[in-house]
């Protein structure tokens, strides 16, 4: 049976506060310090002292026993040192957040608020909480669902306010007692007397599995379905998660299989933002040289479809290495059976939109076409599906290549091979009509040239000026 709080009468606050108020202005002025303005009106303190009873009974038995934080706010409230009292809330808050991240999911917490590899190699137990910033505590705890939305909201005001106007920094700012117990009833509401609910649990629960279980298709199933529903904040911290889980060394193979299992959808429903940030990660794991980490992601973003956010940088190193692989499969022996498993390769790193790097895309452009239109005594079949996706995806820029290719010594030599100059002619044919003026004056050249003469047309001073090449 919970034993009823008596809260004190008016008049019986007033009493014992005023001669509290009295004695120590007295004995402040004896020794010489200031004495005005150091304690906040009877009246204020009166207001917490009242209503403290209703909004502490939010909070279950066994939390109370062991918020010594919240006591020491209601004796500092007492006394009138509201800015103390502040620092009180806001101390009992930030331990009760630690506490549920550490019951809850650490390295999930870790992964979702720290994007820094270097800082984030460094923590691994509970006693790392210590290193995190207050505000990464709160904004990780709302990446993560442990916090609400509006939940975050309010405590990021409060600590502002706590920065500002307690007696964490020095300040002469003055805080009412409704003001205090407003903050204190959203500290308890929204942290120490809830806990996570809903898809957060969801989270934990499949995260746990991953880790410690042996999934099937069937289990992935749900788990796949469970990712898919999930808030956009949320999905966020899933992919950072599930990328800092598969990544890191000596990671068991059972939880990486499991991982390519379900990552497909966490990379689907999460924003760009967070694949741009694992194509900078693979970036930073390359530039430091730890070639097994670097590795790692290559596979992950291989089987989530992820290598087109790679930095730029790095995508056009990437994909200058794939396409000079493909160059020499096509122009090496037994290419027809070569060329597919190249050309596969060079695909993944290419969007659905199709961009492509401005350092790699004359090669890219000539090695695509040249070997699509074959080697005069055919094409690789096997090739030509990646072959027709990755050129029906070319942009104005790459048309441009396209119209410039007769002007390439090595293509204007292949173009005039066997079938290749009216398979080069089928092939604009299919493309999507150019925009600018000047390729389309030079795709209706081409189209109108016979195939005898489309290999010199590339020569011509008239269409070299057309396209302003030399």
């Amino acid at each position: 049976m919970t034993k009823e709080i008596k809260v004190l009468s008016k008049d019986e606050v007033a009493t014992s506060v005023d001669q509290f108020t009295a004695g120590l202005t007295q004995y402040l002025g004896e020794l010489g310090l200031p004495n005005q303005h150091v304690l906040v009106p009877v009246q204020e303190r009166q207001r917490v002292i009242a209503n403290v009873p209703d909004v502490i009974e939010l909070i279950d038995a066994n939390r109370k026993s062991t918020s010594i934080y919240l006591s020491k706010f209601i004796a500092a409230c007492g006394a009138g040192l509201f800015d103390a009292a502040l620092n009180f809330i806001w101390d009992e808050t930030v331990v009760n957040l630690r506490n549920k991240v550490a019951r809850f999911d650490l390295e999930y917490f870790y992964d979702s608020v720290v994007t820094d590899t270097k800082r984030r190699a460094k923590l691994k137990d509970e006693d790392d909480l210590q290193k995190i910033e207050e505000w990464e505590l709160i904004r990780g705890c709302h990446l993560t669902g442990i916090l609400s939305d509006i939940g975050y909201k309010h405590l990021d005001y409060i600590r502002d306010m706590r920065n500002w106007a307690s007696a964490a920094h020095p300040n002469q700012n003055d805080l009412t007692g409704f003001q205090l117990i407003s903050w204190l009833e959203t500290c308890i509401r929204e942290v120490i007397a809830k806990e996570p609910e809903g898809p957060v649990i969801e989270v934990k629960r499949f995260l746990n599995s991953i880790r410690n279980t042996t999934l099937t298709e069937q289990d992935a199933l749900y788990i796949r379905a469970g990712i898919e529903n999930l808030p956009p904040e949320l999905a966020t911290s899933v992919l950072r998660t599930l990328f800092g889980m598969y990544t890191t060394k000596d990671t068991a193979v059972q939880i990486k299989s499991n991982i390519k299992l379900v990552a497909g959808s966490a990379w689907t429903v999460a924003p760009d933002e967070v694949k741009y940030e694992c194509g900078f990660k693979y970036a930073t794991f390359a530039s430091n040289g730890e070639v097994d980490r670097k590795e790692a992601a290559n596979e992950f973003l291989s089987v989530v479809g992820g290598l087109p956010f790679l930095p730029n940088d790095t995508l056009a190193l990437e994909m200058a290495d794939k396409i000079d692989s493909l160059f020499a499969a096509h122009t090496g022996f037994n290419n027809f059976h070569n060329e597919p498993a190249h050309a596969r390769a060079l695909e993944a790193y290419v969007s659905s939109a199709g961009t492509v790097p401005d350092a790699v895309r004359k090669s890219y452009v000539k090695t695509l076409v040249m070997a699509r239109i074959g080697n005069g005594h055919g094409v690789s079949d096997m090739a030509v599906p990646y072959y027709e996706r990755l050129i029906m995806k070319f942009g104005e820029a790459e048309l441009r290549e396209v119209a410039c290719l007769l002007t390439d010594r090595e293509f204007s030599s292949r173009i005039g091979l066997g079938s290749c100059p009216s398979n080069f002619r089928a092939l604009l044919g299919r493309l999507a009509p150019p925009t600018n003026q000047v390729t389309q004056q030079a795709f209706t050249q081409i189209q109108g040239a016979t195939d005898a003469q489309i290999p010199n047309l590339g020569k011509d001073s008239a269409y070299k000026r057309l396209l302003g090449v030399g």
